[in-house]
């Protein structure tokens, strides 16, 4: 099990060359591509997906919270606990047909950096956590069918207590590097939320 604390957002079509430019500033390095799939959920407080031979679920614990990094960038926080297992390998015929129609194949191409803790005290003038989490942030296009955003998550993971305080002192310092993009807590939601918005749409357009 894995706790974190993590603000995300989602954006319609592909990222502007300044959020590229930006993420690329911070140090992000790129991860190979892969597709995931996501079971529909009316629920946005639950996540599960299958990945690489894994089955991974998020439950999302307790209330949201807004959250601000200087001036242009406002979103809302959620804690989720994570747990993976590993599947059977007939589960993956589900990436080739599903039946059902409750999958949705989601594809991804992500870079990311992560600061651990002793980089954070390298960085950072001042600590809110002395003994802060591991935390990282993310670029990620994503593609489902035809449809294609673009999600930045900032996330901090570890033991509880000190979750809040690494979010709030990574998250000030890398959207006051560069020139970051404005984002709204109006698009500040989980995949969950997101995957459920593309089937939605794609009934009232049936």
């Amino acid at each position: 099990m894995v706790d974190t604390l993590e603000v995300r957002w989602f954006v319609e079509g592909t990222p502007p060359s300044a959020v590229t430019d930006w993420i690329d500033l911070l140090g992000a390095q790129a991860e190979s591509a892969r597709t995931d799939l996501y079971l529909v959920s009316d629920d946005p407080a639950m996540n599960v997906k299958l990945r690489e031979g894994q089955v991974e679920t998020k439950h999302r614990l307790g209330d949201r919270h807004h959250i601000q990094f200087g001036d242009q960038v406002t979103g809302v926080r959620e804690r989720w606990v994570k747990w993976s297992f590993p599947t059977k390998k007939q589960h993956h015929d589900l990436f080739d047909d599903d039946p059902t129609g409750l999958w949705v194949p989601v594809h991804k191409e992500r870079v990311q950096r992560t600061i651990g803790p002793e980089e954070q005290h390298e960085l950072l003038d001042h600590l809110i956590e002395p003994s802060p989490a591991t935390a990282e942030i993310e670029l990620t296009r994503v593609r489902s069918d035809t449809h294609r955003a673009w999600t930045i998550c900032v996330e901090a993971k570890g033991t509880p207590d000190v979750l809040a305080g690494t979010l709030q002192q990574i998250g000030n310092y890398l959207f006051s590097q560069g020139s970051p993009p404005a984002l709204s807590s109006d698009h500040s939601f989980g995949y969950a939320r997101w995957i459920h918005s593309l089937t939605t749409n794609a009934h009232s357009e049936a």
